[in-house]
């Protein structure tokens, strides 16, 4: 199983005195439009745990982090207080998503062949469960997806022996809806449905492919759409705004070398690449080693969509956003905590696009949350109150699968 670019493991075999900014904190500035300030910041509990995957609800104030010994970690997404914990699955947890009509319910995949729903005002037992053990063989998800108006639920699993499955449910009933096992010829390393028609469906996988689908379609022939070839291990896909002036349907995806690619989907084919190094040149690091993409938002309005990048050289680091326009990169914004820099592997973030709010967490078992603002960021003689808990322990390893971050 492969580990991450750019993880601690890596880095440390590294000359960290060679990373770092490639210009002083005033050119910095200059360059980027917006500072975000650490808001809230805590660690999930008395073990030092990976957080794998972030889900929020912003209306209702809600967030779910999916940690490594398997169990969800609720709290609200400002001040990240404690709601509740607790173990969701037997094995480990490949995503977590709020229902986007019902936020008091959260589903959780796992790779234990369970997507599972749960009353998170009662969160002792799951509500409703959704398998495939219909030929006795359990199937691993390694990622899943509720469509934009909770009506249908998409389950990608690991390979089994010699099949992939990608599975559909309709969320009234646990009986499956669809099973299709000849898209794709390795793991499903992320399915998302389009944000805004329910019945578009994009999957990921370490085959190298993008796949998109029309789920209207009843013949399997027909469900496939496009399939594009990236040449490389796809790690996580995200749609991206719909361009009224070209009528452009956009897909980026995030690569297991720490590269960025965007799809034109009409059209079946690559638009822009970014790789590790022209990251690392935008970032204005020095060393492109340590450097790692973490997701593409969206921005809404027709804005620019965003890269969250960063690296996490130890007291070098640095988290920042920047702009994807016109098949370049743009410095946006900068991520300060109160070192000044980035302190942990990120593995997972969310962007609220009403208000600009990032949230992360990552291998230190940290939750950040990112606030764009006017202060300044910290440095030596400056102090400033943090909601803050730093847990020590032994870290809990979890699965180094590239769907796993």
């Amino acid at each position: 199983m492969s580990e991450k670019k750019g993880s601690v493991q890596d880095i440390v075999e590294l000359d960290v005195t060679k990373d770092g900014d490639v210009c002083n904190q005033e050119e910095l500035h200059s360059l980027y439009q917006q500072t975000y300030y650490c808001a809230a910041r805590k660690a999930v509990g008395l073990e030092k745990l990976y957080i794998l995957h972030i889900d929020c609800d912003w209306k209702s104030n809600q967030l779910a982090a999916a940690l490594s010994n398997n169990s969800i970690h609720l709290t609200s997404t400002d001040t990240l207080e404690k709601i509740s914990t607790f173990i969701a699955h037997d094995q480990n947890i490949s995503d977590v998503h709020f229902n986007p009509v019902d936020p008091n319910f959260l589903l959780s995949a796992s790779s234990d062949g369970t997507i599972r729903v749960w009353d998170i005002r009662n969160p002792r037992s799951h509500a409703q469960e959704f398998k495939d053990d219909s030929d006795q063989r359990i199937k691993p998800f390694s990622s899943f997806d509720i469509n934009c108006d909770g009506t249908l639920l998409c389950g990608g699993t690991e390979k089994v022996k010699n099949d992939t499955y990608l599975l559909l449910w309709d969320t009234r009933s646990s009986k499956i809806l669809s099973s299709y096992s000849d898209f794709h010829e390795d793991d499903i390393s992320h399915v998302q449905f389009h944000h805004t028609s329910p019945k578009m469906l994009a999957s990921c996988s370490t085959d190298c492919l993008i796949n998109v689908y029309d789920l209207n379609e009843t013949d399997e022939d027909d469900v496939l759409q496009f399939c594009m070839n990236t040449e490389t291990t796809c790690e996580r896909l995200q749609w991206l705004d719909y361009n009224k002036v070209t009528k452009q349907e956009n897909i980026s995806v995030i690569t297991n070398t720490e590269s960025v690619q965007i799809w034109d989907v009409n059209e079946a084919s690559q638009k822009y690449s970014f790789t590790r190094e022209k990251i690392s040149e935008a970032l204005k690091r020095k060393n492109a080693e340590t450097c790692f993409a973490v997701r593409c938002f969206r921005q809404g309005d027709e804005k620019d969509p965003l890269l969250l990048a960063g690296s996490n050289t130890p007291n070098r680091g640095c988290l920042r956003m920047l702009k994807m326009r016109d098949g370049k990169l743009e410095p946006y914004a900068i991520l300060y905590d109160e070192k000044g820099g980035n302190s942990q592997m990120i593995r997972s973030a969310v962007f609220n696009q009403a208000n600009g709010q990032v949230v992360s967490g990552g291998e230190d078992g940290i939750i950040n949350v990112w606030m764009p603002g006017k202060d300044k960021p910290v440095t030596s003689g400056t102090t400033r109150k943090f909601k803050t808990e730093f847990l020590t322990k032994k870290a809990v390893s979890p699965s180094k699968k590239p769907y796993s971050k």
